[in-house]
């Protein structure tokens, strides 16, 4: 089969491998679409392992092939899934290819009406979402997904959440059509405060860039209760420019998965508040959890299970529809998503 593989020089190319064949518990896909995420490109550039890994997250396709103990799948089935393709040092290949792995409870069926483009965008992001009210940078995929599920939250008092988020200004009406009560101009320097005088104080925050002092920004937002800021980088908790009784919420999505992970740096957290950072030492393991696998699992359902809807528990995020299959993924993709 072609699948994109790591190569020297911090890139990858478009290479024949062996088709892969599912073990215990495992089904075989045949991958239609794949959706890129920033992280694709950034352990390609920046690979933890030598080469010869398999790139690639998020993918969408037909099962093909089952394997022993399999459940509730049947050759034929459209399903939806991420790996963890080449993002850590462990021997797991990803999905840029034409057949990829998935373990069969990891899998999201998609319906007819869903296409496998749509489909793609949805198992990475969505479940980062769901791991977590106002939503700095919400145009991102991430963030468009943390839009969606906050939309199904409510207060302890059985209130909707009111849902404020930062974006460029053209996005903004669009925003509000979505669900948003008020958008924000992240460029504005005031717009810190202007969050805090609309909304009274957040409670609640995700960061879905989480790059420079954006959580310190977002920080500002808090009254003096503090709460929670979920965040994708250990980098921006600075905690000299942290309000005080702001607490910090990190993890890696790929706990989900169920599997270890080992980093070949000191890059991972996997939890921190009240300013204390859990920093993993160069080449530290961080092991599976079945708590995350079992969510990742119950979430997974929940999106398959649309009933009547005939659609996604949550729509999936617009498709940008790039031609020339996997061999335009590293010259096309990546050069897109490094410009963004």
């Amino acid at each position: 089969m072609r699948a994109l593989i790591t190569v020297p020089g911090n890139t990858a190319a478009v290479q024949d491998k062996a088709v892969p064949e599912p073990g215990p518990h495992e089904i075989r896909i045949k991958v239609h679409s794949v959706a890129l995420n920033p992280v694709d490109a950034l352990y390609t550039s920046h690979p933890p392992a030598p080469p010869g890994r398999v790139v690639g997250s998020d993918i969408a396709g037909v099962v093909d092939k089952l394997g022993e103990g399999v459940l509730r799948w049947n050759v034929g089935d459209r399903v939806a899934g991420f790996l963890q393709g080449a993002t850590c040092e462990n021997e797991r290949p990803g999905g840029f290819a034409e057949y990829a792995i998935l373990e069969w409870d990891l899998a999201i069926a998609i319906l007819k009406e869903v296409s496998f483009d749509e489909a793609a965008t949805v198992p990475l992001c969505s479940l980062t979402a769901a791991q977590s009210l106002l939503i700095y940078s919400v145009t991102t995929s991430l963030g468009l997904f943390v839009l969606e599920l906050s939309k199904l939250l409510r207060t302890p008092t059985d209130k909707c959440y009111r849902i404020f988020a930062t974006a460029s200004p053209k996005n903004h009406q669009k925003l509000l059509d979505l669900g948003v009560e008020k958008a924000f101009d992240y460029r504005d320097p005031d717009w810190p405060q202007r969050v805090k005088e609309a909304s009274g104080g957040i409670h609640y925050a995700v960061d879905c860039i989480s790059e420079g002092d954006s959580t310190a920004k977002i920080s500002r937002t808090y009254n003096n209760g503090g709460g929670v800021i979920a965040c994708i980088r250990k980098s921006t908790w600075d905690k000299e420019g942290i309000r005080d009784g702001v607490v910090g919420l990190y993890s890696s999505v790929w706990i989900g998965l169920g599997k270890d992970i080992r980093y070949n740096g000191p890059l991972l957290c996997c939890a921190f508040g009240s300013h204390q950072l859990i920093v993993l030492p160069l080449g530290e393991l961080m092991p599976p959890d079945p708590t995350w696998r079992d969510f990742s699992v119950s979430y997974y359902n929940w999106l398959s299970n649309a009933g009547v809807a005939k659609k996604f528990s949550i729509p999936p995020n617009p498709v940008r529809l790039m031609p020339g299959g996997i061999e335009r993924i590293v010259p096309d993709g990546f050069t897109l998503l490094g410009s963004n």
